[in-house]
């Protein structure tokens, strides 16, 4: 057997110097009635201790692996190793725990073996005179060993899967940390307002806000809500409440560089403890958006009324040249194409002005985002 390896499997278990379990305290003791002996132990094989998860008729934590007679289960680890008298078994008869200590004169240890085939330790039974177990009764301690096995198994899969979920939760949470605005998750009743979760994105609204003050006094956050938003935004928190719905609003807050920020809060019922009495959404940042939507208003706004007055010229200039095209004159001509270049350069020179204006707010946009 590859030591090695066996005691890598062993401390993936996690069960070496873990405090007393009821279970396998009922298991030792199950192997102590059953087998009629005085003493039995559920002990694991360390690299230099014999380490007891679970003990009957004694009261001792460990043992030095070198006089240990659950070593002995590792050269035949499908077997119960039953020793009925030490004295007259050469492995044993020098032992200290023969000679001295408790005076073992009797053992009889089956192997704890793993899903991979490593002999962990045993659940033994000992006596301190000579003796024997029935057929029945080897086979009842080695159906204890898979039962042993069975509830280590159990508590490693236990183990393994609350790792899981907290590294699980841990990633969630780093994502949630950095994503774009404010995640969290609400409970909301007529009477109550608690955050359960806020992700760090708050500390955005204003660097005196902690996800930590918002979650332990929910109202603290109002006070961040631009005054004149304040009821709307309770509100519409109510309305959603009372009607069990989804809500949608905007609101505004005073940052800590005194400057008014717009965001959009958007949430979604979900069920907490049965009851459909939570929430979970977001806050994003939309002052670029609605800075972005007013300038292209203006820019519309400008091409509508300003490029009106070159393009209706044009239009007459058009009109005309049409109605008098049988009869226009080379200085009518030459007068007509003067009002078209005149009117042309005009309009080319506001063109290249909006296109100016436009380049602008896209490059303050992009800086802002950067930012």
């Amino acid at each position: 057997m590859n030591e090695i390896k066996r005691l890598s499997e062993l401390f993936d278990y996690h069960i070496l110097d873990t405090p007393e379990e009821e279970v396998f305290d009922d298991l030792a003791f199950l192997a102590s009635v059953i087998c009629d002996k005085p003493i039995a132990l559920i002990g694991l094989l360390d690299k230099d201790r014999n380490w007891f998860k679970a003990k009957v008729g004694v009261d001792i934590v460990d043992s030095p692996r070198d006089i240990s007679f659950c070593k002995f289960t590792l050269e035949k680890p499908t077997e119960v190793l039953v020793i009925n008298d030490t004295f007259l078994d050469s492995r044993f008869k020098d032992n200290p725990m023969v000679v001295d200590g408790p005076k073992i004169r009797f053992y009889a240890g089956a192997p704890l073996i793993s899903p991979n085939g490593f002999v962990l330790g045993t659940i033994c039974v000992f006596d301190t005179k000579p003796g024997h177990l029935t057929d029945d009764k080897v086979k009842s301690l080695r159906i204890l060993s898979k039962k042993v096995m069975n509830h280590f198994n159990s508590r490693k899969l236990l183990i393994e899967q609350q790792s899981k979920i907290n590294y699980d939760a841990k990633y969630l949470r780093q994502i949630t940390d950095y994503a774009p605005g404010v995640l969290f998750q609400f409970e909301l009743s007529r009477s109550t307002f608690n955050f359960q979760f806020v992700s760090k994105g708050i500390k955005n609204l204003h660097k005196d806000i902690e996800p930590e003050l918002i979650i332990n006094k929910p109202e603290a956050f109002l006070k961040y809500v631009y005054p004149t938003d304040r009821i709307i935004f309770q509100a519409d928190l109510k309305k959603a409440c009372l009607n069990q719905t989804s809500f949608r609003f905007e609101f505004r807050v005073l940052n800590d560089k005194g400057e008014i920020q717009w965001y959009l809060a958007k949430g979604n019922p979900c069920y907490f403890n049965g009851q459909k009495n939570g929430w979970f959404g977001s806050f994003q940042n939309i002052t670029q958006q609605l800075e972005y939507q007013r300038a292209m208003e203006q820019i519309s706004f400008d091409i509508s009324h300003i490029l009106r007055s070159p393009v209706t010229n044009l239009l007459g200039l058009s009109n005309l040249i049409e109605e008098e095209k049988e009869h226009l004159t080379d200085y009518k001509i030459r007068e007509y194409s003067h009002y078209i270049q005149t009117v042309s350069r005009e309009l080319d020179t506001f063109t290249r002005g909006l296109n100016t204006i436009y380049e602008q707010k896209k490059a303050s946009f992009s800086k802002k985002e950067i930012d």
